[in-house]
Parts: structure tokens; sequence; C-alpha cells
């Protein structure tokens, strides 16, 4: 199987692991009750962690199509593939930036727009992103040494992949954390 597909399948796996870890963070929740029915509703927080997802995650795609369309070695020969792909990724870690400034001016506001529970979900948005990056490695290393077996040469433009690839699913790994934590919550 082709290394780049073994990383759809990590990226599967990655899901799982920090959808796991937010039913963690739900348990953990100060509880709220509402009159019969009512449901909670949208919070600043919640709404610009679903913006910021979107924005990473079409920035991210829109990187790994042009990753697909040339394939990893005429993307890697080719400066001006090489430095598209890797300014819409730098595009998606700056909406992550503005996401972040924009939580901490939430959080210091007096108006209630941050609350315990944004407080607790922040606290905890991480916990499923060190597994979801281990099972992102241990796909490209299975699939880079299964691929390259026969040769026992790896070409190095897969090191520049995992180290993207590493960081992406740190960034959408934390917000998707949040997002879920909202979830029944």
């Amino acid at each position: 199987m082709h290394p780049l597909l073994w990383l759809v399948v990590a990226f599967l796996l990655a899901g799982a692991v920090v959808f796991v870890s937010s039913l963690a963070t739900r348990r953990q929740l100060p509880a709220v009750e509402l009159p019969g029915g009512e449901k909670l509703p949208t919070t600043a927080l919640q709404r610009r962690a679903a913006w910021a997802l979107l924005a990473v995650l079409a920035l991210s795609l829109a990187a790994a199509g042009s990753l697909l369309l040339f394939g990893a070695e005429r993307w890697w020969d080719d400066d001006a593939v090489r430095l598209t792909f890797t300014f819409l990724l730098l595009a998606a870690l700056g909406v992550y930036l503005a996401f972040s400034i924009s939580v901490r001016s939430l959080a210091i506001r007096e108006d209630g727009s941050f609350d315990e529970r944004d407080t607790a979900i922040m606290a905890r948005s991480c916990a499923g992103v060190g597994g979801a990056m281990m099972v992102v490695v241990a796909a490209w290393m299975i699939g880079l040494v299964e691929t390259y077996h026969e040769t026992r040469l790896i070409p190095s433009y897969y090191l520049f992949l995992i180290f993207w690839s590493l960081v992406m699913t740190n960034v959408i790994a934390s917000l998707a954390g949040i997002l879920l934590a909202y979830r029944r919550s």
C-alpha cells in the first residue's frame, strides 16, 4: 500500500483517538441542568473553534490535494508546487494563531462569554492530541518501511511530509477536541 494511503488510515484512527478522549472530557465538565428539552446555546468559543476548524481543514485539504495531484516526487522537485503547499499550511497555522488569540481575549473579558465550562474544555482540548500524533507517526513508519523495504532507501522528502502531517494533526485534533467536548455536555 502507498505511504499516502497509510496516512489516510492514520488520520481516521487519529480522529477516533480524539473522539474517545473527548468522551473523557465530557465526563469532567460541570453538569448543566436545563428545563424541559432546552438545548445549550452555542458558545463564543464553540463558534470560533468551528470556524477555525473549517478554515484549517479547507487549507489542509487544498495542500493535500496539491500533493496528490502532482505526486510526492514531482511535488518535491517543483519549487512552485512545494511553496504553494507550504504557504497553504502556514496559512492554516495563521488561522489557528488567530483562533488562539481570540480565545485568549474571550477568557480575559468580564462579560460572561467565557465560563467555567469553556475553561474546562480548553484545559482538556489537547487530551487526544498526543495519541492522534502517535497514530500518524506509526502509520508513516509502517507505510514507508513496507513501501521501501526492498531498497531500504526512503526518499528524504517524506521527512517534510511527516513534519507537516504531525503539525496539522496537532492543530486539527486540538480544534476537534474542543468541538467534540461540547457535544451533549
